[in-house]
C-alpha cells in the first residue's frame, strides 16, 4: 500500500466530521461513542473540561458540540459565547443535572439544547444521527428513495 503524503493525511482528516464532547463521566462520552459507532461516520474527540476545547480546539468540521462537564454557570456562558463565534452554525448541546436552572439559563441564552442527566441513549442516537443526517453523512430513508 503506497504511503500517503503527511498533508494528505491532515486533509483527510480536517474534512471528517467530528462529534467534540467535553465530559467528565466515561459513561456518557461510551454512550455518544457508541451511537457514532452504530451509523459509522465521524469521530469522537473527547476534553475533561469545556475550557479545554477553547485552548485546543479541534482541526475537523465540527457536528455537534456536547458539554457534559459539571463547570459553573457563568463558564458555560463564555464557552458558549466563544463557540458560537468559532462555530456559528453549529448545534451545541449543554448536559445538567437538572432543568430550571441557572445550567438550563445559560445553556438556553447560549443558543444550545439542554438535556438532564441521566440521558436516555434513544436521545443520544436521535441527536448524533439528526446532526450527521443533517450534513449529509447518513443515508436516510428519504436518500436511499
Amino acid at each position: 500500500m503506497p504511503e500517503l503524503p503527511d498533508d494528505a493525511v491532515c486533509t483527510r482528516h480536517r474534512q471528517r466530521l467530528c462529534i467534540v464532547m467535553a465530559c467528565q463521566d466515561a459513561s456518557e462520552a461510551g454512550e455518544v461513542s457508541r451511537q457514532l459507532s452504530q451509523v459509522n461516520s465521524g469521530n469522537l474527540i473527547t476534553y475533561r473540561r469545556a475550557e479545554d476545547v477553547l485552548l485546543n480546539s479541534p482541526t475537523g468540521r465540527v457536528a455537534l458540540i456536547v458539554l457534559a462537564s459539571s463547570e459553573d454557570p457563568e463558564a458555560v456562558e463564555r464557552t458558549l459565547e466563544w463557540m458560537r463565534r468559532r462555530w456559528p452554525h453549529c448545534p451545541i448541546a449543554v448536559v445538567g443535572d437538572q432543568g430550571g436552572g441557572l445550567m438550563e439559563m445559560a445553556a438556553r441564552k447560549g443558543g444550545a439544547f439542554y438535556l438532564t442527566r441521566p440521558v436516555d441513549p434513544a436521545e443520544w442516537s436521535a441527536m448524533v444521527q439528526h446532526v450527521l443526517a443533517a450534513r449529509g453523512r447518513i443515508a436516510t430513508e428519504e436518500t436511499l428513495g
